[in-house]
C-alpha cells in the first residue's frame, strides 16, 4: 500500500505552489516536526519532481517544510533560471527559504536541452540566482559541453 502525504498535513504550499509526496512508508511525528520517508519516494513541487529510496522533510508548526534530505538513487528534474535540468547523486539536500540544492557524492548536474553535464563530489545550485559551484573532493571536477567548431 501507498503512503501518501499530499503536505497539507506536512506543510505544504511553498509559495502557493502545492507540494506532493508518495511513499510506500511514512512516518510523521508532529511534536519533533519531521516526516521519515521511505521505498520509491516521490516528491513533486510543480514541474519539479525528485526520486530517491528515503526522505526526511523538516517543517515548522505552521506544517511548512523547512527542508529535505533525500539518500540513496537520487534522480531529480528541477528548474534553475529558467532551464530544465536532470541532477543526480548520493544525497540531496533542499534548503526551502533560501531555495538551494546541495547535491553530495557523485554530484551530477546536466542540462537537459543543450546536454551540458557538471560532474563533482559536491554541487550547490542556487535557483534564487541561477548559479551551481562545484567541488571535486579527492577528484577533479568535469565539465562536458558541445561546441561548434565547423565555423572559421
Amino acid at each position: 500500500m501507498r503512503f501518501v502525504i499530499v503536505l497539507l498535513l506536512v506543510g505544504v504550499s511553498v509559495f502557493g505552489v502545492e507540494v506532493q509526496v508518495t511513499a510506500k512508508k511514512g512516518f510523521v511525528d508532529e511534536k519533533a516536526f519531521k516526516s521519515i520517508l521511505s521505498d520509491n519516494v516521490v516528491i513533486t513541487k510543480g514541474d519539479d519532481i525528485l526520486a530517491a529510496d528515503m526522505a526526511a522533510i523538516d517543517f515548522n508548526q505552521n506544517k511548512e517544510p523547512l527542508k529535505y534530505e533525500a539518500q540513496g538513487n537520487i534522480s531529480a528534474n528541477v528548474t534553475v533560471n529558467n532551464k530544465r535540468y536532470h541532477i543526480g547523486g548520493d544525497t540531496l539536500t533542499y534548503d526551502v527559504t533560501p531555495n538551494i540544492y546541495t547535491l553530495k557524492g557523485s554530484a551530477f548536474l546536466e542540462e537537459i536541452d543543450t546536454k551540458r553535464k557538471v560532474y563533482g563530489d559536491i554541487i550547490t545550485i542556487d535557483q534564487n540566482n541561477g548559479i551551481y559551484s562545484v567541488d571535486g573532493g579527492e577528484q577533479s571536477v568535469k565539465f562536458i559541453f558541445q561546441i561548434d567548431d565547423t565555423k572559421k
